[in-house]
């Protein structure tokens, strides 16, 4: 879509999905509250600070609302500062990097992932979730729309209504199953293997265009 929009020809224009590693897996126990879980490093370009905005209008349509944040960064000092002004420590936890097996675990304890970022290439941490069993509610900007279909596997909506849209989906259990059940079966086909072989298919059409059908 990016290069589409650069004005790059469609025809010059072949996308692969990304891969999700195995390790991202159902399993463990989802948390007994609401809990929303964004990970990635704490940097402007995904502005966790408005994520954290959009938690508090969230919370107070679902009290026991729990967002945890995983990641590493220079925001953090400002994020810290957020949180403290909303006097948010006790339901807002900063859980900087942790181990591959802690972050599997988060994603599956998890009601919702999501996102406040203002571009990505491909949203890999909503992926990642997905193949937990975990939806998505993120800002509508193109990496998302490549990781998340929107209304299927998760929600996509404009920055402004993420803190309603949180509420809505965390209050509506029906609908995050749907979206959860969704999300799971189509990470199942994002393999590194159909990555590869869609790479590998690009090239090999090339070959063919330039040389030929011969060996």
């Amino acid at each position: 879509e990016d290069l589409l929009s650069l004005g790059f020809r469609p025809d010059h224009v072949v996308a692969v999905n990304n891969g999700v590693d195995p390790m991202f897996r159902p399993g463990g126990q989802r948390s007994d509250v609401p809990r929303v879980l964004c990970v990635g490093r704490l940097a402007p370009v995904k502005r966790q600070d408005e994520l954290i905005e959009a938690a508090v209008v969230a919370k107070q349509r679902v009290p026991d609302l729990q967002l945890v944040i995983v990641g590493d960064g220079p925001l953090r000092p400002a994020l810290e500062a957020r949180v403290a002004a909303h006097s948010a420590g006790e339901w807002i936890t900063l859980a900087g990097r942790l181990s591959h097996a802690d972050l599997v675990a988060q994603y599956q304890r998890a009601w919702l992932v999501s996102s406040a970022s203002l571009a990505e290439g491909w949203g890999l941490t909503l992926t990642e979730a997905a193949a937990c069993g975990t939806p998505a509610v993120a800002t509508d900007v193109s990496g998302h729309r490549s990781s998340v279909i929107d209304g299927v596997t998760g929600v996509l909506v404009p920055l402004e209504r993420l803190g309603d849209t949180l509420a809505d989906v965390l209050l509506d259990d029906r609908r995050r199953d749907a979206l959860a059940t969704a999300a799971l079966a189509r990470a199942k086909t994002l393999t590194w293997d159909a990555s590869a072989r869609g790479i590998l298919a690009a090239l090999h059409g090339q070959v063919r265009r330039r040389y030929g059908t011969a060996r």
